[in-house]
């Protein structure tokens, strides 16, 4: 997820740290609690999910909006 968030450029670079944070604390966490911890790892993947595909989607949409308006200049032109 990190490598596909690093490769799109329609997300936010916060989105990026907090999921290379993320991905350091479970890489910290001790094999002992991680049974009890692992929920809370589950839920934050769902999140950077859906962060992800609400960034990437305002940027598709913008893109969307701009080649529609660009195509609107060219047939007036």
């Amino acid at each position: 997820m990190i490598t596909q968030a690093e490769e799109k450029p329609c997300v936010d670079a916060e989105v990026v740290n907090g999921l290379h944070e993320t991905y350091e604390k479970l890489k910290k966490e001790p094999k002992k609690t991680l049974e009890h911890s692992l929920q809370y790892y589950i839920e934050k993947q769902y999140e950077f999910e859906e962060k992800l595909r609400k960034d990437c989607s305002k940027d598709n949409n913008q893109e969307s909006e701009n080649s529609e308006f660009a195509g609107e200049v060219s047939l007036e032109g």
